[in-house]
């Protein structure tokens, strides 16, 4: 059932005659400080195809343990989320964890991803947009039997890319510490 709720929202997503602007570069502006803060400017946002789906915490990890977000633009519980976990997420770098933020959105929607990083306070982290119009691969790559696509979803990784803990919705920042610290 809520596979299909799913299917049909990133279908009405995939259909939107919402016009798009085209997607130009931006140069992050030096700043005179250093502060702790990730930076305002997204990194480069690249779509990778569904196919990669199952590389990604290899790729984000890189030998170490991994977070993989899964979020979209069109997320009503994702933009909840994301003022909760944001800490968290920040931080992850700094205590040698990869993170990568992976957003279920059509390529197109490039523009409107970058803001709501922006928006988010979560611009200084790795990103992509997973071009996926069903979830299905991608549940399975990730390897969570029981993860039907719903989003938000947050899973957490060893340093040898198995996955240990998922959060399938909304994800407790206390609990994704404790899952953190599980696999360090």
């Amino acid at each position: 059932m809520m596979r299909a709720a799913i299917l049909a929202t990133l279908l009405a997503a995939a259909t939107s005659t919402t016009p798009t602007t085209p997607t130009t570069p931006t140069t992050p502006t030096p700043t005179a400080t250093s502060t702790s803060k990730p930076p305002r400017e997204v990194r480069p946002l690249p779509v990778r195809p569904v196919s990669e789906a199952g590389s990604l915490a290899r790729e984000a990890g890189h030998g170490r343990p991994a977070v993989l977000h899964f979020w979209a633009t069109w997320c009503e519980a994702c933009r909840d989320e994301f003022p909760r976990i944001r800490k968290v997420l920040n931080q992850l770098p700094e205590r040698n964890v990869g993170v990568l933020l992976v957003s279920i959105d059509r390529p197109d929607k490039l523009d409107q991803v970058r803001r709501d990083l922006r928006r988010f306070g979560v611009s200084g982290l790795p990103a992509v947009v997973l071009d996926a119009p069903d979830p299905e691969p991608v549940a399975k790559a990730v390897g969570e039997p029981a993860w039907d696509g719903t989003l938000p979803s947050t899973f957490v990784f060893d340093a040898q890319g198995k996955l240990r803990k998922s959060f399938l919705g909304r994800t407790d920042p206390a609990a994704l510490e404790q899952a953190l610290r599980a696999v360090r």
